[in-house]
């Protein structure tokens, strides 16, 4: 992706980030709605560029920024699946649940956009209500060593405050939606929209923070397709982890495993490790039939796997926003160990939906894992 439209997709990004800057700190009760965005997710999307071509891509908290004496959180945007550690940084203090401040980014090595002060977004407004924010900043270039000011203007509105929309992992409930455009002016503007309002338009979701926007104007866009996290899987003591994404018609086996967080086998076998699925069809007319999902779940260990059924319900446990839309949910729980293992070291603990042969409609699957981290050599 040129370093133009990398900008552009962080314009994107930027408005809606501190959205997904919640709390989230690990649950202590394995049938508890989904975590939502913390210092230990990782947030996947599909970023669509001029042309029709698509990229992967990851959001995460990667550290702090001190900027004039105000700690704020470090969002880094990567467009490189291969290395993740590039990207464009964001960074963003969340106030509450509705308000954060944003004060700039960076692409380390390259460029650098300062605020001039930073600047308050808050999302409680009226739905219908006008909000204008006039982003004023310096961009500096590490490469070339010059400074340029630059002036972003956003004009926008709330167009819902629950309003059902379609992403890349399924169709989602109880969604946010904003709609405005956003000008850039100034020597440090590129020369190719200097002065021409974009429109711009994005979708916040309770659980996963940003779920999708667009640039229709260049033909670009970010769509969320998954959302993971592994808590703290290195220390001693319980853990929990989690993950939701779209098992497609033949395509790849989703999986959550302890082994995949912490890369050893650390799990303790002898206490019992919780483990929840819950899979929805994406498509909201199938989800509202009694259609079991066509796919292939599996709970287990690296030597055996637990026996599991799957049970229709009404309600979902990880997605409460989803209650009353007349969707159906599928459930399996399992509460075991594996203390016939032999040895005393660890092992692993994990979920996988695989699509059945004759799958033809999308699944979304969500679990979580709770277990006993124990110290390894």
């Amino acid at each position: 992706m040129s370093r133009f439209f990398c900008v552009m997709a962080v314009l994107l990004a930027c408005p809606a980030l501190g959205l997904v800057a919640c709390e989230g700190g690990g649950t202590s009760d394995v049938k508890a709605p989904f975590e939502s965005f913390g210092p230990t997710t990782v947030a996947s999307m599909v970023a669509t560029l001029p042309g029709g071509t698509t990229a992967a891509g990851t959001i995460r908290i990667v550290g702090e920024k001190d900027v004039g004496g105000r700690v704020f959180q470090t969002y880094k945007v990567s467009m490189d699946p291969e290395h993740p550690q590039n990207g464009i940084e964001i960074w963003i203090d969340k106030v509450d649940d509705d308000t954060f401040v944003f004060v700039g980014y960076e692409e380390p090595g390259v460029t650098s956009v300062v605020a001039n002060q930073p600047y308050t977004v808050r999302t409680d407004g009226e739905v219908g209500a006008n909000e204008i924010i006039v982003f004023e900043a310096t961009a500096t270039s590490a490469e070339a060593g010059t400074s340029l000011p630059g002036k972003a203007t956003f004009d926008y509105v709330k167009v819902s405050d629950d309003e059902t929309v379609d992403t890349a992992f399924g169709t989602l409930s109880g969604v946010k939606h904003f709609a405005g455009t956003v000008t850039l002016e100034g020597e440090a503007a590129p020369a190719l929209v200097v002065g021409y309002p974009l429109d711009v338009e994005m979708w916040y979701h309770p659980s996963f923070g940003l779920v999708k926007s667009s640039m229709p104007t260049l033909n670009l866009g970010l769509d969320m397709n998954g959302e993971g996290d592994c808590g703290d899987p290195l220390t001693p003591g319980y853990n929990t982890i989690q993950k939701v994404g779209l098992i497609q018609p033949g395509g790849e086996t989703f999986r959550l495993a302890t082994y995949d967080c912490s890369g050893d086998f650390n799990a303790d076998k002898m206490t019992h490790a919780k483990m929840l699925l819950e899979l929805r069809f994406a498509d909201e007319d199938l989800a509202k039939t009694g259609t079991p999902p066509p796919v292939n779940e599996t709970f287990g260990t690296v030597f055996g796997y637990f026996p599991d059924q799957l049970v229709a319900s009404t309600f979902s446990i990880f997605h409460p926003e989803e209650n009353g839309q007349g969707y159906t949910y599928w459930y399996a729980l399992v509460d075991q160990a594996s203390k016939n293992t032999p040895g005393s070291d660890g092992i692993s603990y994990g979920i996988e939906v695989a699509p059945a042969s004759y799958m033809t409609d999308a699944v979304r699957a969500t679990a979580r894992i709770q277990y006993m981290v124990i110290d390894t050599p």
